[in-house]
């Protein structure tokens, strides 16, 4: 969780009121809800395609639906905050492959229409979860929030359409609001991170574009989370960058993965060049296992400035990227459910203890994650 700075702007809501969650069944909603009920918040609206199940929490009531065309007038009734994550990722299984995801009519219409149902129940403020994706390839770094959005990919590209939407829509009937985080981890995360958790597990070589020493910025869920609800408490129409405390180069964070389970692994360089040739020839006839907007940027740096939202709301991250990475692997050790696991599991227990720590001090606790011992020496390709 992030720290909060007292003598920040103003923070005229609190979450005494009901709020509804888009996206709420997700690893980064279960965490915003994690984070509202220990805000007090007693009315939580979970909407989402897929089922809650922890819709038996007291205080909060699930409602599945699914945002191209559902039914949002029963969630919304008498909601006063709108906290809306839900989207259509690359990772979202909506299609058999990423040629064929409705990123538009999701992200696009969905939002659209979560904007109506909100405006219709009278709802104050809507806070709405975008992507660092929306900046396309980097002219400067850190990335801040007045850098150009010229976004490469549908996954961006809608992304930024439904700010667009957001912004127009702000001071109509409610108020609106952007926060714009990168790639998020934390337990419950799968895709790519959980392949280079499986490799580093069996002791097979990481294979990465360039050779990792690039920083790609990763954030916890706790820090997201943190920062969509005091976003959700301010006032006016803002778009703020989420960051991590500290990034570090890709190559060293898997090394300490690496480091903590005692792996054979070892990180291996692809020659960038050649490989995004061959990965732009392949998405010309829909068979590239990644698209533009992920591989353009694989071996670059890629990360973000949050000083506005320190500024204007008094808000820090307080996980710094390998930390988060580490606490999500001690989270997928124990989702194997195997016992050759246990004692490794163990040895990350002061990471689970500070995410526990953190999430259930309702975005307001100073309290931090364990640091990181370098890894042990090693040969470098």
């Amino acid at each position: 969780m992030s720290s909060l700075n007292p003598a920040s702007k103003a923070l005229v809501r609190n979450y005494d009121h009901p709020v509804a969650v888009t996206g709420g069944a997700g690893f980064l909603g279960r965490e915003v809800v994690r984070q509202l009920q220990a805000a007090g918040c007693r009315d939580i609206r979970i909407i989402d395609l897929v089922p809650f199940t922890g819709a038996e929490a007291t205080g909060v009531r699930a409602f599945q639906v699914d945002l191209r065309d559902g039914e949002l007038g029963e969630a919304m009734a008498g909601v006063k905050t709108v906290l809306h994550l839900a989207a259509c990722q690359y990772h979202t299984p909506l299609a058999r492959t990423t040629y064929e995801l409705p990123f538009y009519e999701v992200n696009v219409g969905g939002t659209e229409r979560v904007l109506d149902a909100a405006e219709r129940a009278g709802a104050e403020r809507l806070v709405f979860v975008s992507t660092n994706m929306v900046y396309g390839l980097p002219q400067a770094r850190p990335l801040t929030e007045a850098h150009p959005c010229v976004p490469f990919g549908p996954y961006g590209g809608s992304k930024l359409q439904a700010e667009q939407l957001l912004e127009r829509a702000h001071g109509r009937k409610l108020e609106t609001a952007v926060v714009r985080p990168g790639l998020i981890v934390g337990p419950g995360r799968i895709g790519v991170i959980a392949r280079i958790f499986d490799w580093v597990l069996k002791g097979s070589p990481i294979w990465l574009i360039g050779g990792g020493s690039n920083r790609y910025e990763m954030m916890a869920s706790e820090d997201v989370a943190s920062l969509v609800l005091t976003v959700g408490r301010a006032q006016g129409h803002g778009v703020y960058n989420c960051a991590a405390k500290s990034v570090v180069p890709m190559r060293e964070w898997i090394e300490a993965v690496i480091d903590k389970a005692h792996s054979r692994s070892r990180v291996v360089g692809i020659p960038a060049g050649p490989l995004k040739l061959a990965f732009r020839m392949l998405e010309q006839v829909r068979l590239s296992p990644l698209r533009k907007d992920q591989y353009l940027i694989a071996d670059i740096d890629y990360y973000m400035d949050a000083a506005l939202a320190q500024r204007e709301l008094g808000w820090t991250p307080v996980w710094g990227a390998k930390e988060a990475i580490l606490a999500t692997f001690r989270w997928y050790l124990t989702e194997q459910n195997n016992p050759r696991y246990a004692e490794l599991i163990a040895e990350l227990q002061p990471f689970a203890a500070a995410q526990a720590q953190v999430s259930n001090h309702g975005g307001t606790s100073a309290a931090q994650p364990p640091a990181v011992a370098e890894p042990r020496a090693r040969d470098r390709n």
